[in-house]
């Protein structure tokens, strides 16, 4: 799974790739338009619904935030 998360958010920003383990929001990797199409491509590569009340700066500041919850909604 984490692979596959990081893959699609790599595909959105490559910078990503350069801050695996920071705070994307802080560091200014990614920002709520980016979220945005992050939410789209995943929804579409891992074929999840994300509810609108989780799209929300804590499940999105990591990549480990962004891949336990497409942990979740995969089960």
């Amino acid at each position: 799974m984490r692979e596959k998360v990081l893959e699609v958010l790599c595909s959105v920003n490559p910078k990503i790739a350069n801050h695996i383990n920071d705070d994307l929001i802080e560091a200014g990797v990614i920002d709520s338009f980016e979220i945005v199409n992050v939410v789209m491509e995943l929804e579409g590569a891992l074929n999840v619904e994300i509810d609108p009340e989780m799209i929300n700066p804590e499940n999105f500041q990591s990549v480990n935030a962004i891949v336990n919850l497409m942990e979740k909604l995969s089960k």
